[in-house]
């Protein structure tokens, strides 16, 4: 379990409206909005937590020299930082490489199953998840369904901020830790 539980929920909260680049005490000062202790204590502190867990929360970090100061580059791994083209769709359209495939609407989800089926053809499973502002949800879906199932989830909540693709079976408190998450049995 990390030392932060609530730092990478901040940190996708931040990087919601993209990728971020800064220094490190930029990047602190940016994240004071989503504070929640225990919270690292410096911009240093926030450094070696971004070393050593971000990528494991689908977190890119880069990091490089100026010259002058450190500057770091955050991206959501479905989002990433290396080829920010327009994607096909309404929705965020990752590398194959990406952990899981993000998109800020249902709609957008609709567009781009197909290119997630395409992706992985062989995937049977596949986790479902949504967040609120407040909370998130996440279920095991089978291939077949998954499709019905996420429009009969866009009807009951339609206002979501997020929505994700993650091949096979994932623990979503793991990968996209949030409190007030609510499960469900897979169908």
């Amino acid at each position: 379990m990390s030392r932060y539980p609530h730092l990478p929920a901040a940190l996708l909260g931040l990087l919601e409206a993209g990728p971020w680049e800064g220094t490190p005490t930029e990047l602190y000062i940016a994240l004071e909005p989503y504070r929640v202790e225990p919270w690292p204590a410096n911009p240093v502190s926030l450094s070696l937590w971004l070393k050593h867990h971000a990528e494991a929360h689908g977190i890119q970090v880069e990091a490089h020299h100026t010259g002058e100061r450190r500057v770091l580059r955050l991206a959501r791994v479905a989002n990433g930082l290396k080829g920010a083209s327009e994607p096909e769709h309404s929705g965020t359209i990752p590398p194959n490489t990406a952990a899981f495939w993000s998109f800020p609407t249902w709609g957008a989800l609709r567009e781009g199953l197909p290119e997630v089926f395409d992706a992985h053809p062989s995937e049977m499973t596949f986790t479902l998840a949504y967040r609120y502002p407040n909370w998130q949800s996440a279920r095991v879906v089978k291939r077949f369904f998954l499709e019905s199932e996420a429009a009969e989830d866009s009807l009951r909540y339609p206002q979501v901020c997020e929505v994700r693709i993650y091949p096979g079976e994932v623990d979503i408190a793991t990968v996209w830790p949030m409190e007030n998450r609510i499960e469900y049995a897979e169908l």
